[in-house]
Order: structure tokens, then C-alpha cells, then sequence
């Protein structure tokens, strides 16, 4: 592994980023970082092609394919090919629609469905090798994640700002510049356009409108432009990060206490993509421990849901606004996405159900009134001295006679002190991809990651990951004659 050029002094914020950018060789990756972002890549194409079946897909789809442009990149399952831009946000805005994506619990950013939709988009673009794909990913990850852990934890949350779509533009700019082969100079241009493109507010949470899933797309399609405007010579802001008009100043506000110094010195010695959180449950990240500790006691102690006459969700107190008010719209859900950000109700589903997949935020469960009635048995207390780095639960439940069963979960499962298994990854991808696909498919993409290091393209990959290869492969399979 090649040692990587130390930053000038003088270097600005978006200097050194671009630098480490221009800098990063695949021979730099750990394996271990190169193992991770194949296991992310893999991860969060299933998740796009889940994320096609929901409601939300077939508009995004059709509004970007009404655009149209040079077919460069392609939609994931659909097989249209539209301009990169445009693909990367059906991909990215589709993929997020389960909310399913894994989270960087520091910075509190979904980000595969950043880069891998950015990496596949400008792959096909660029023609670029599997190599790239995977560097690129790893560079964009880092760049995004630096600038987001910069800022205190959960900052853009606290302000009603998505940190996934105020930090995603950046990173992807930074992706995209480095598969464009943009020098240092002009990806740190491409860098500084990206910040004037951040934004992404959460009200969506509050009323389950659907807004909050576009957000990683738009800042796909703004990262991907951004690059292409500095490949053109465009520039951008020197201090765009730390000036007095910056990023942080602007959305942070002065009195925050920011260290980019500290963030942008880790680069490339600590590596933070590998830290994102495999989400067990198509949810909040917030849900999640209230869910896992509510499984653990019901199974434990023999538990129904008929049986369980109350439950305390302790959580962090930032919790409290995302996922837990106001109680009466988190109680009374207005759409199956709104219930993704409903504490009550994503506990009630795990306790009714027995499970929460992609299938189980239905139109069907959010009229369940047994879902209904459990959601009103639990309760969300914010404590302020929890802290909000890994997304923790005290779960109390109450059963007859008094009895109180208790779990803590300090960490959500996934991460890297409760990692997901290879075999809980391949059963998530599973079932993420065969409605769609077919089971013949998931075998024939999980191969295709794991050789993509050698690939001189991803044509065959991305094939893969269409519905009009399912179709091809079908007709061949069919006897003469038969209709598929």
C-alpha cells in the first residue's frame, strides 16, 4: 500500500479533499475496505431493485425517462438508459424509497445510496473498470463522511436538515470528478459547486409525505453535474467548506462547534465507510434497537402481542422530533412510508407481524387494527444523557400482574461492535431481489460483485440487474414455441 501525499498548509478544506481524491490508488484500499464496499455494493443494489416495487418508483422512473437525454447510464431494474445524472437519481431516490440503505451512525448519512448509485452511473459513463468502481466509491464515501463527522453528531438533524442530502452532493462531486479523471484542481472546483447544491429538509417525517426518499437522488444528479461543470472549467468557492459563507457557517450556523481539522487529518489513516450499519429493518435507523430489544424480551419470555399490555421505548433524545412526534400523526400513519418513521408503529409491526420486511410497510398493515392497537401501548421517552452514536434503546415492557421485562440495546444491530453476518447480507440481498429478478439472478450478482475487482467493465454486472436480462435469459430457457 503507497504511502498517500500529505496536504500543504496552506491547503483549503476542498484542497486537501480533492487531493486525497486525486491521490487514491486502488493499491491504497485495505482489503478489508475493499471486501466492505463490495458487500455495500452488493447491499444496495438489492435495495434499489426492492425499492422499484413501492409506489413512489414508477413516478420517479417516468418523470426521469420523460426527460430523457444521451443514454449513458442505466435504471435499475427498468433497463432504460438515460444521461449518468439522471440515472443516478432514479437509482439513488428508488433505492431509498425502503428505506432500507445503510447509515453511518456518526454522521447520520445513508451512504451507498450515495455512492453506489453515483459509481454505476459514472462507471457506464466512463467505461470505467470494476477497480474504479470500487476506489471511486471508497473516495466518495470518505469525502461525504469526513464532512459530515466534522460537524457535531447529528447537527443537520437537530436544524431539520437530511445530513445524507447536505453531505451527499459533495461526496459524489468528489466521486465523480475522480472517474471523470479530473485533476486535484478541478475536482476540488467540482467539490466546491457541490456545496451550493446541499439541502434536504426532514418535514417529510412529520407528515409521511414521500420528499425525504428523493433527497439522495438529487444529490446524485447535483454531484454528477457539479463534476462535469468543473470538467468544463467552471469553478467554485476555495473555502466553500470553512468560509465565512461556507457550508457549516451557512447551515450550521458559527456557534457550532466544527473540526474539520481533526476530520480531514483521518483521511486515508482511519477509514470510516466500513462503519456504516447494515439495516436489519426497511425503517429509521431509530427504530431499530426498540425493535431488536421488543424481539429479544417477547422471545425470551414466551411473549404475544395479546400479552404485552405496555411498552417504554427509552432513546436518545434526537430521537424523539425523527420518529416519535407528534404522537398522534405517529399513531395515526397516513401511508405506508410515513410508518417507516413511526416508532410506535414499527414496534407494533415487529410485535404483531412477528417480522417487518419490505412487504410488511403495506397499505394492508397500516390498516391492521391489531398493528394499530399495540402502537397506542407504547410509549417514546427521550433521554438527553443517551447518546446518539449507534441509535440506542431501553425497552421496558409491561405484561399482567405487574410484571416488567427489560432489554438494553446499545448499539443497532449491524454496525461494527454488532456486525450482519455474510449469510444475514445474502438473505437480505435474496429477498430484495427475487420478486423482481428471480432466484436465478441473485446467484448470477452476488458472483458478479465478488469478481468485479477484475472486470474491465460492469456491462455484465449491470445486465445482471435488469429486467430485460431476466427476460432474455427466460426466452432462452423456454421450450420453442412457449410464450414468456
Amino acid at each position: 500500500m503507497s504511502a498517500l501525499r500529505q496536504p500543504e498548509a496552506s491547503a483549503t478544506a476542498v484542497q486537501r479533499l480533492a487531493g486525497f481524491v486525486s491521490d487514491l490508488s486502488f493499491q491504497d484500499l485495505p482489503e478489508a475496505v475493499v471486501e466492505n464496499a463490495r458487500w455495500r455494493l452488493l447491499d444496495m443494489i438489492g435495495v434499489v431493485i426492492a425499492g422499484s416495487r413501492l409506489e413512489a418508483a414508477s413516478p420517479i422512473a417516468r418523470v426521469a425517462s420523460q426527460m430523457g437525454g444521451v443514454e449513458e447510464a442505466t435504471t435499475l431494474p427498468w433497463g432504460r438508459r438515460l444521461p449518468a445524472a439522471l440515472a443516478g437519481f432514479v437509482n439513488a431516490a428508488v433505492g431509498h424509497g425502503p428505506d432500507y440503505d445503510d447509515t453511518h451512525s456518526g454522521a447520520a448519512v445513508h451512504i451507498s445510496n450515495l455512492v453506489v448509485p453515483a459509481a454505476l452511473a459514472m462507471a457506464e459513463a466512463t467505461g470505467s473498470d470494476g477497480r474504479e468502481v470500487l476506489t471511486s466509491m471508497v473516495a466518495g464515501a470518505e469525502v461525504a463522511l469526513t464532512v459530515g463527522m466534522a460537524a457535531p453528531s447529528h447537527a443537520f438533524h437537530r436544524r431539520g436538515l437530511h445530513a445524507t442530502s447536505m453531505v451527499g452532493p459533495i461526496g459524489v462531486a468528489a466521486l465523480a470528478a475522480r472517474m471523470l479523471g479530473l485533476d486535484a484542481a478541478r475536482t476540488a472546483h467540482a467539490i466546491a459547486l457541490a456545496c451550493s447544491q446541499s439541502a434536504g429538509l426532514l418535514q417529510g417525517l412529520i407528515d409521511g409525505s414521500q420528499v425525504k426518499q428523493l433527497h439522495p437522488g438529487w444529490a446524485v444528479q447535483a454531484g454528477i453535474t457539479a463534476a462535469r461543470l468543473a470538467a468544463e472549467g467552471v469553478t467554485g468557492p476555495a473555502e466553500a467548506l470553512e468560509g465565512t459563507f461556507g457550508f457549516y457557517n451557512a447551515f450550521l450556523g458559527r456557534d457550532e462547534p466544527i473540526d474539520l481539522d481533526r476530520a480531514l487529518d483521518a483521511l486515508g489513516r482511519h477509514w470510516l465507510y466500513p462503519e456504516a450499519v447494515y439495516k436489519p429493518y426497511p425503517s429509521g435507523a431509530w427504530n431499530h434497537a426498540s425493535m431488536d430489544a421488543l424481539a429479544e424480551i417477547m422471545a425470551t419470555h414466551g411473549l404475544s402481542a395479546d400479552q404485552v399490555e405496555g411498552v417504554e421505548c427509552v432513546v436518545p433524545a434526537e430521537c424523539i422530533p425523527i420518529v416519535a412526534e407528534p404522537r398522534d400523526e405517529k399513531l395515526r400513519p397516513t401511508s405506508p412510508y410515513h410508518m417507516k418513521f413511526s416508532l410506535p408503529y414499527s414496534v407494533a409491526i415487529l410485535a404483531v407481524l412477528g417480522r417487518a420486511g419490505v412487504d410488511d410497510y403495506s397499505e394492508e398493515v397500516r390498516r391492521d387494527p391489531r398493528v394499530a392497537a399495540f402502537a397506542r401501548r407504547v410509549r417514546c421517552t427521550g433521554d438527553p444523557a443517551l447518546p446518539p452514536e449507534g441509535f440506542p434503546a431501553r425497552v421496558r415492557v409491561e405484561v399482567a400482574e405487574g410484571r416488567v421485562y427489560e432489554s438494553d440495546v446499545m448499539e443497532q444491530r449491524g454496525g461494527p461492535r454488532h456486525p450482519a453476518t455474510p449469510d444475514e447480507l445474502l438473505g437480505k440481498f435474496r429477498a430484495n431481489v427475487t420478486p423482481s429478478l428471480g432466484a436465478a439472478a441473485v446467484d448470477s450478482i452476488v458472483q458478479a460483485t465478488r469478481e468485479l475487482a477484475a472486470a474491465p467493465d460492469i456491462t455484465r454486472l449491470i445486465g445482471l440487474c435488469t429486467r430485460e436480462q431476466r427476460q432474455r435469459t427466460q426466452a432462452r430457457r423456454a421450450p420453442s414455441g412457449t410464450e414468456v
